[in-house]
């Protein structure tokens, strides 16, 4: 799962002449433009494109200068307005999230040099309007710290997913198959979301009917 993440590149324009903005910050600025006005496979190169650039690590804007540590791009990105689910969904390669992943492992919250707390992240950084810093994924005790913004207490969440948690924790070597399974399943649960209650118990007696001819043969 080394070098660059999944090939794919994505130049940034230079958007704005504010002099208050250094390189970095010219490059978080269109990067966050960009991503308001943009269909999933855009977004997903210029996502992948500010991760690989480090631009994101160390910027200036007019609200003053920013610095991340190498665990920290969920930070960035939810106080650039990109939510997790933005990534969850909108990039579909596994080995590209496992990769963005390491470099916001919840697990490794408190690290010294990886990981600060959110609370710490967010005082040592400017604070942006409506673009709290949060976590994608967070540990039992860091979920209790927030609970007030709605993060359900005594519960630990994997930053992008437990599929790209046991893939990671496989170092690649989980199988495909069993992969392709857990997605139909998930997909299975995200679709009944959308269903009215009729339609959704007329699922569940399919659902039913299936596993009875199963049990029959």
């Amino acid at each position: 799962m080394g070098g660059r993440l999944g090939g794919m590149s994505a130049t940034i324009p230079n958007q704005s002449s504010d002099d208050s903005l250094d390189l970095n910050g010219r490059q978080v600025h269109a990067f966050a433009v960009e991503m308001e006005n943009l269909g999933y496979q855009r977004l997903v190169n210029l996502l992948v494109s500010m991760f690989n650039s480090g631009a994101w690590r160390t910027f200036q804007d007019g609200l003053g200068v920013y610095e991340f540590l190498p665990g920290e791009f969920d930070y960035f990105l939810t106080q650039q307005g990109v939510a997790r689910e933005d990534v969850l969904h909108g990039i579909r390669d596994i080995d590209v999230k496992a990769q963005l992943e390491a470099a916001m492992d919840e697990r490794r919250t408190g690290e010294e040099g990886y990981r600060r707390h959110v609370d710490e992240a967010r005082e040592a950084n400017p604070h942006r309007p409506a673009r709290e810093i949060l976590p994608f994924g967070y540990t039992r005790s860091e979920s209790k710290k927030l609970a007030n913004e709605g993060i359900p207490t005594n519960r630990a969440r994997p930053a992008l997913g437990s599929r790209v948690r046991r893939w990671r924790n496989s170092q690649g070597k989980v199988r495909s198959e069993s992969i392709e399974k857990h997605n139909a399943v998930e997909n299975i649960h995200r679709l009944s979301r959308r269903l009215n209650d009729q339609e959704l118990a007329l699922v569940i007696e399919l659902l039913k009917k299936e596993r009875r001819r199963r049990k029959r043969e």
